[in-house]
């Protein structure tokens, strides 16, 4: 089951009076005290945790909402690039399971992802009402078009190259380059990756087209569509990365071939590890060269890797 904290007001209040500050005043000194810090019972309900920016205090969904304003990304187009990603999971859900390591939990034994749907309406998505804005307020962004906060974990082994293969483990896969950029996170909190992207291209001597295909975190279907678009943007290039021409496209049918994040979900302790794990199995089993990694962060942090296979 799921908890909410209570708020942080009275958490300190209840924490001082419990720990005697209210008993040395008496009764109604002490309550006296514990009202001044903890404000209004009618404040006191908790209340569901919200994925809001420090910097804007927006949720990451407001902002999502105004990269599809501000880029033109469709509802339309948004909610089609969603099912795609369940129907891309779906597909792969054998692969997919193979990287899951089986938990016991509650008496029961969790061997897959269980977000992932095999059908969905398309006139039922479409009937789903804006989650962060009012249509309004020009809001697009609605639960299908978001990815889910799941349960999940993930654990990354890290060591030489030489112990590794001693070890017995594959040694193939290497991460040719890795760039971390920053935006200013009003408005546009999420487009951080459209800066990485030529910069980490850049630094491992590649173009788009060398790419095998892309591993993009889908926080939301706005977020990665509006990095696609912009990528193509002469204006985008020219403000943002001090060139006049712009990076080039990204076909769809090269981004995110297992599904994404809005089906798989999105585990804060475990989409960056699934991610590389994913991308690199997919290297191997395909026997592909390149493979580019592209994830967006709080903060307008945007981190962007690209791996390699060799031989």
């Amino acid at each position: 089951s799921g908890q909410m904290s209570l708020p942080r007001n009275l958490t300190l209040a209840l924490g001082k009076y419990s720990m005697g500050g209210g008993n040395k005043k008496g009764l109604y000194g002490g309550l006296s005290e514990l009202l001044s810090i903890a404000g209004p019972p009618s404040k006191w309900a908790p209340k569901a945790p919200a994925i809001a920016e420090r910097s804007t205090g927006k949720t990451m969904g407001f902002h999502a909402d105004l990269m599809a304003e501000i880029n033109q990304i469709s509802r339309k187009d948004q909610d089609k690039f969603a099912i795609s990603s369940h129907e891309k999971a779906m597909k792969a859900r054998k692969i997919l399971e193979k990287e899951i390591v089986p938990v016991l939990t509650e008496g029961k034994h969790i061997k897959k992802d269980d977000l992932i749907r095999d059908k969905i309406n398309p006139q039922k998505v479409a009937r789903l009402k804006p989650a962060f804005r009012s249509e309004k307020h020009h809001g697009t962004v609605n639960a299908a078009s978001s990815s889910a906060l799941t349960d999940g974990a993930s654990a990354v082994l890290i060591m030489e190259e030489e112990r590794a293969a001693a070890l017995g483990y594959p040694t193939d896969v290497v991460c040719r380059a890795y760039v971390k950029t920053a935006v200013e996170p009003y408005p546009q909190l999420l487009l951080a990756p459209a800066v990485a992207i030529p910069r980490c291209l850049e630094k491992a001597g590649l173009g788009l087209d060398d790419i095998d295909f892309f591993e993009i975190h889908e926080a939301f279907s706005a977020q990665v569509l509006a990095t696609l678009k912009v990528l193509e943007s002469k204006a985008f290039a020219k403000a943002f990365l001090k060139r006049d021409t712009p990076v080039g496209s990204i076909p769809l049918n090269k981004v995110n071939l297992l599904g994404g994040s809005i089906a798989i979900g999105h585990p804060f302790a475990a989409t960056g590890g699934r991610l590389v794990t994913t991308t690199a199995n997919h290297l191997r089993r395909t026997g592909k060269r390149y493979a580019l990694i592209s994830i967006c962060a709080a903060g307008g942090i945007g981190g962007v890797m690209i791996l390699e296979r060799r031989g």
